[in-house]
């Protein structure tokens, strides 16, 4: 069976924006992926207090990403049975399980989650189910973040430099894997920003189909329109 390139999503998406939308794509352009699974935490354990329900976010998020055939709602982060949090790398790993054998992952993560890496549930586990997707704004260089990688997880080698890609070979327990930076993401967004935005208008950063849905659900205490 070929080697088929599935890029993986994980986050809140509380409220799914633009952002997350345009990384999922530059992921696919740039490392030819030919599925992007975007996955809604159900309870993600460094953060606390997501807004919407699951089955809300699930809904918005599938409204945001139904222009483009490449990307798909996953629910293989829904929320656990008994509440516990919800771990990156168990997710991969139940991922895998449901992919071809000869599939190649890629776990997709903006800078600012990069940068807590080292705090994740067996971070260096890991780079043992995927490669890691990184959207960078300019000028984020590894050089600068190296730190970020977790205990045991070492860079091996620079194997690609071009401007709107770079990459990494890593060392890690288990062998090699490949880290990503896609450095054209120009400006932070912030889902906290946007949710106070949507309480008194619309916000440019969201699908109309997503702020439609906000206002009919009454989500963000925006209230029906």
């Amino acid at each position: 069976m070929r080697d088929m390139r599935i890029g993986f999503f994980g986050g809140s998406f509380d409220p799914p924006h633009l952002g997350h939308i345009a990384l999922a794509r530059l992921a696919a352009d740039r490392l030819g992926l030919e599925r992007v699974l975007l996955a809604p935490v159900g309870r993600q354990p460094l953060k606390h207090g997501d807004v919407a329900p699951f089955a809300d976010r699930v809904a918005m998020l599938r409204l945001a990403v139904e222009t483009d055939p490449r990307l798909e709602v996953s629910l293989v982060d829904a929320p656990m049975p008994e509440g516990q949090p919800n771990y990156t790398v168990d997710t991969l790993r139940r991922l895998r399980l449901e992919l071809p054998p000869a599939s190649r992952l890629y776990c997709i993560i903006g800078a600012d989650s990069f940068l807590t890496l080292n705090k994740w549930h067996d971070a260096s586990g890991l780079f043992a189910e995927s490669d890691l997707v990184v959207g960078a704004r300019p000028g984020f260089a590894l050089d600068e973040a190296a730190w970020a990688l977790p205990s045991g997880v070492t860079v091996e080698s620079k194997v690609e430099d071009r401007p709107e890609c770079r990459g990494y070979r890593l060392r890690h327990p288990q062998g090699s894997a490949m880290l990503y930076f896609l450095p054209d993401l120009a400006e932070e967004v912030s889902a906290t920003e946007i949710r106070l935005e949507l309480q008194a208008r619309a916000d440019e950063r969201v699908d109309p189909a997503v702020t439609a849905y906000i206002r009919e659900h009454e989500l963000y205490g925006g209230g029906a329109v």
